[in-house]
């Protein structure tokens, strides 16, 4: 087993989107992974000495109060769809490994009516019931706002409202603080930023690639993109680059 490139002391999040057979839709390929993949990365995260943490250290890490696990390591997945119950939650259980979810709120027990594309926007997204079968099981989530818009094109009232609703309905229908948010599109600024500590966000996450260390923005965390093709080796390769990311900044 070669060693692990990431720092012992730096938060790897990775960022996914769907775990199951890509649609045969042009576009929304490269956002699926197969489920031995993601099965793979696991166990080899695992085998190179990474700790896998959840929602709640993380909320801990940011307040500089989390317990020093090495190589602290967060899988996320954006959208809440269906197939991350049928798909990906079966391999969570398996390896016991934590995760959180950003949900698009206005879309629970819908589709994804955000896609562009009309002939992508009926992908079944996760209802309530499953989001809290999912709670039960180790798996939190936080807010990917209510539509899924690009934010910073929107008005200051038009943004405040996606991040504030969207928290709200969340926590009404989990019954469970939602105090992170992943920006659609990775899509942020300072008056943005802003806007999410305001509203009660305590880290918000982009899809800037790199680590994160105690210094990095809590609401601007880092994100490395598993996309479709992430076979071990070129899984590897991207934790590499991750790390000399790290030694840039």
């Amino acid at each position: 087993m070669r060693p692990s490139p990431i720092p012992e002391d730096a938060l790897l999040v990775l960022l996914y989107h769907n775990v199951g057979p890509a649609p045969g839709r042009r576009g929304l390929a490269a956002h699926w992974i197969e489920p031995h993949l993601l099965r793979t990365h696991v166990r080899y995260l695992h085998e190179a000495g990474h700790t896998f943490v959840d929602a709640d250290w993380l909320l801990r890490w940011v307040a500089g109060e989390a317990p020093q696990v090495p190589r602290p390591t967060l899988l996320t997945f954006d959208d809440g769809l269906a197939n991350l119950y049928e798909q990906a939650l079966p391999i969570l259980r398996a390896e016991q490994v934590p995760a959180l979810v950003f949900v698009v709120a206005g879309q629970v027990g819908g589709t994804s009516a955000w896609e562009p594309h009309p002939a992508h926007r009926q992908l079944p997204a996760l209802t309530w019931e499953r989001m809290r079968e999912m709670q039960e099981e180790g798996i939190a989530f936080g807010s990917h706002t209510m539509t899924h818009p690009r934010l910073s094109g929107l008005p200051e009232e038009r943004c405040r409202w996606e991040l504030a609703e969207s928290k709200r309905i969340l926590e009404e229908g989990l019954g469970r603080p939602v105090e992170t948010l992943a920006y659609p599109y990775g899509d942020c600024n300072e008056r943005i930023e802003r806007a999410a500590q305001e509203l009660g966000y305590r880290a918000a996450f982009t899809t800037v690639p790199g680590l994160n260390s105690p210094t990095t923005d809590r609401l601007a965390l880092r994100r490395m993109n598993v996309r479709r093709w992430s076979y071990l080796p070129l899984f590897r390769r991207k934790l590499a680059r991750m790390a000399r990311l790290a030694e840039t900044h």
